[in-house]
């Protein structure tokens, strides 16, 4: 059961860990646009990385 748990809290912290790169990756950008005036930025906006976060970890039930 400790294994379990101590899965279970290692995704949540995985899971947190990647909204607060991406919440950092937005404010960048948002703030890398409002720098540049008129002119468009020679460098892509960071994309979002693919929603792992929404899956719950799969636990090993056996």
């Amino acid at each position: 059961m400790q294994l379990s748990a101590d899965y279970i809290a290692l995704g949540a912290h995985q899971a947190d860990v990647r909204r607060a790169e991406q919440e950092i990756q937005l404010r960048m950008a948002a703030a890398e646009r409002g720098s540049d005036g008129a002119g468009a930025s020679s460098e892509p906006v960071a994309r979002r990385r693919a929603h792992r976060a929404l899956h719950a970890p799969r636990l090993a039930l056996r």
